[in-house]
């Protein structure tokens, strides 16, 4: 059934079907106007001549001597008497069968007896001299006969055979357009067609990490088509520039905020209170930490990221882990890496896989029950899993959670920005970032680069 529906929506498979008909019907009409209205003088001759052919075909019988005869059928005899005017004779090689019109026969004789098949000519001299004859072969069970006939032209009864014959000489000439438009047509249509596919294909792979592309629109792009691509790229401009401008004001008003709030951090230092003090300072770290993962998030969309350093994966885990471990002990849990390599160097920014893995790591302490360990492995090519063992992530929220400011629920921590800093550090780097389930429960954030 969907396979149906699609071939139904197919606009290839609709120009197929639209042609054939249309060819169909072009051919009908065609030979039908080219025999009632472009006919040529002596056709009315040549088609009477397919009935008379039948019949005398049917009337031929083997006589007593032995010889092909041309025998007296009720329908050759109605024929005979409502056209009396007209000569009938056969012919076998360039013996004139018995039966024939006398006349006819002479008249034949008279030219040596000719050898012909299907043929529409007048006499000349002779005793028919100025009659119209037509000449056509039939197939019978005792050889090739040909049959000649003389002033008979067309009239209402011929056109039964007629229509027979027209029939199916029809059917090859609709087999021959048929087969040609299930062969030809397809690849025809499928070659007009491939501007549009390329544009399908470019439009796919238009996302909000490749808004410079744009489709298709130069040579080879049918007329048809133009107004609708350029129209396609005017929109992704205007979108492209309104996206800009946002992530222009995102790190512009990240970059700004940075300012006040260290003046708010000094002013801080000077207040007498030291619990007020205390809690005032956490607000402005909490504070710093969202401007500051805006601004890294703006800068990894708009690749404004140093992506040319060596840097070693073992190396970088084990910095991470041991900036984590003094906090994760503080809350009750450890932290253990596992290099699976002894280095594992890969090309790209630091800074930025630093900030990735240490919000994994830190996601996962928080995750982590009391008394748990999490476990950082390091492993070629180029992957860091990090892995806890506390309520894991329900799959339905496996791809929303690396969405920016995505929040389990109001009572998590942070402005849901880390996973997201992740997500686009692993694309900078070529790679991604997946979610699996822990063998025995809890959550495993696979890193993938390059």
């Amino acid at each position: 059934m969907v396979l149906t529906r699609s071939v139904a929506r197919s606009l290839a498979a609709r120009l197929v079907v639209w042609f054939v008909i249309f060819q169909s019907i072009v051919s009908v009409l065609g030979m039908a106007a080219s025999l009632f209205f472009w006919r040529q003088v002596g056709d009315e001759y040549a088609f009477a001549q397919m009935h008379i052919a039948d019949l005398v075909g049917e009337a031929l019988v083997v006589g007593s001597d032995g010889q092909l005869t041309i025998g007296e059928t009720p329908e050759l005899k109605a024929f005979r008497s409502e056209r009396p005017s007209v000569r009938v004779a056969a012919m076998q090689g360039r013996e004139v069968l018995p039966g024939s019109s006398p006349e006819l026969t002479a008249a034949l004789r008279h030219l040596g007896l000719p050898r012909f098949m299907n043929v529409t000519f007048a006499f000349t001299e002779g005793p028919l001299a100025g009659s119209t004859a037509a000449g056509s072969a039939v197939e019978t069970k005792w050889g090739e006969v040909v049959v000649i006939s003389t002033d008979n032209p067309l009239q209402t009864a011929d056109v039964p055979a007629l229509s027979q014959y027209m029939f199916g000489y029809l059917i090859r000439v609709m087999g021959v357009v048929l087969l040609g438009s299930v062969l030809i047509v397809p690849f025809v249509i499928h070659r007009a067609l491939r501007p549009l596919n390329e544009a399908s294909r470019s439009a796919a792979k238009i996302d909000l990490r490749s808004r410079d592309l744009r489709l298709p629109d130069g040579a080879g792009v049918p007329s048809e088509l133009l107004p609708l691509v350029r129209s396609i790229n005017v929109a992704l401009d205007r979108l492209d520039e309104g996206f800009s401008r946002q992530q222009r004001f995102a790190a512009e008003a990240a970059h700004e905020m940075r300012t006040p709030l260290a003046i708010m951090a000094a002013r801080i230092d000077s207040q007498q209170d030291a619990g007020q003090a205390d809690g005032m300072r956490r607000d402005v770290e909490r504070m710093r930490t969202l401007v500051d993962q805006l601004l890294l998030v703006a800068r990894l969309e708009r690749r404004d990221v140093r992506l040319e350093e060596t840097v070693d994966l073992v190396a970088l885990a084990r910095d991470v882990v041991a900036d984590c471990t003094p906090l994760a002990i503080a809350g009750g849990r450890d932290l253990a890496l596992t290099p699976e390599v002894g280095q594992l160097p890969v090309r790209g920014g630091r800074q930025v896989l630093e900030s990735a893995l240490l919000n994994l790591v830190q996601n996962a302490v928080r995750a982590e029950p009391l008394g748990g360990t999490v476990d950082v492995i390091v492993r070629s090519p180029g992957q860091i899993l990090v892995v806890d063992h506390g309520a894991g992530v329900a799959l339905a929220d496996r791809e929303s959670i690396f969405d920016p400011f995505w929040r389990r629920d109001e009572l998590h921590p942070g402005a849901g920005l880390g996973l997201t800093i992740v997500k686009e550090t692993a694309i900078a780097h070529g790679g991604g970032v997946s979610v699996e389930e822990t063998p025995g429960g809890g959550a495993t954030f696979r890193l993938q680069l390059g």
